[in-house]
This record gives C-alpha cells, sequence and structure tokens, in this order.
C-alpha cells in the first residue's frame, strides 16, 4: 500500500515480494528500488507487513543479515520490518499487504 493506494500486483508463487513489485506491477513502485537485486545486500526493499499478515509472513530471524540491515532503518519495525526480497511468495499470501515506506524513493 502507498499510503490509502492499494497497488495490485499478479505474480506466480515462488517470486520474491520485491520482484513482484519491481517487475510485475503496472504501475512504478519507486519506494522499492531494489539496488542490489535481491541480494539483502542493501535494504531499499524494506516494506512494513500489515498486522494481519504477520503471522503469515513471519518476522526477520533475529540473528540474519535481513535484520542488521533493516533495524536501524528509518521506520523499522521490529513486529512488521520485512525486506522484501527476502520473502519467498507462496498461495497462503495471496492477498498480502505491504506498506511501502517512502524513505527510499528516488
Amino acid at each position: 500500500m502507498r499510503g490509502q493506494e492499494k497497488i495490485p500486483v499478479q505474480v506466480d508463487e515462488g517470486m520474491t515480494l520485491m520482484e513482484a513489485a519491481r517487475d510485475y506491477a503496472e504501475t512504478n513502485i519507486d519506494e522499492i528500488p531494489a539496488d542490489c537485486s535481491g541480494c539483502c545486500a542493501c535494504a531499499t526493499c524494506h516494506v512494513l507487513i500489515d498486522r494481519d499478515w504477520v503471522i503469515k509472513v513471519g518476522e526477520a530471524d533475529k540473528n540474519s543479515a535481513e535484520t542488521d540491515l533493516i533495524e536501524y532503518e528509518k521506520g523499522y519495525d521490529r513486529m512488521k520490518s520485512r525486506l522484501a526480497c527476502q520473502i519467498q511468495l507462496e498461495k497462503k499470501h495471496d492477498g498480502l499487504v505491504a506498506h511501502l515506506l517512502d524513505n527510499h524513493k528516488l
């Protein structure tokens, strides 16, 4: 979601949320520039998972490269912050809501 605007994206299972935003959205999603192309090295795909989806998506592992990258980012929330490149989309994620952060707009 960009503010209150929902941006629907259709992708096959197995893609990451970052790939869905970068490669399959009909609208440009500038909030996810994905500078490292999904290598978990830059945190430019930081999103906040909607509270209703946190359990299905899961939190970032506390001792992971993902957490190391996002824990000092603007807007970090221990429960909801994730890197979109680290979320492998599955059938259970159909309808997933992730909130975009404006701190990475180009």
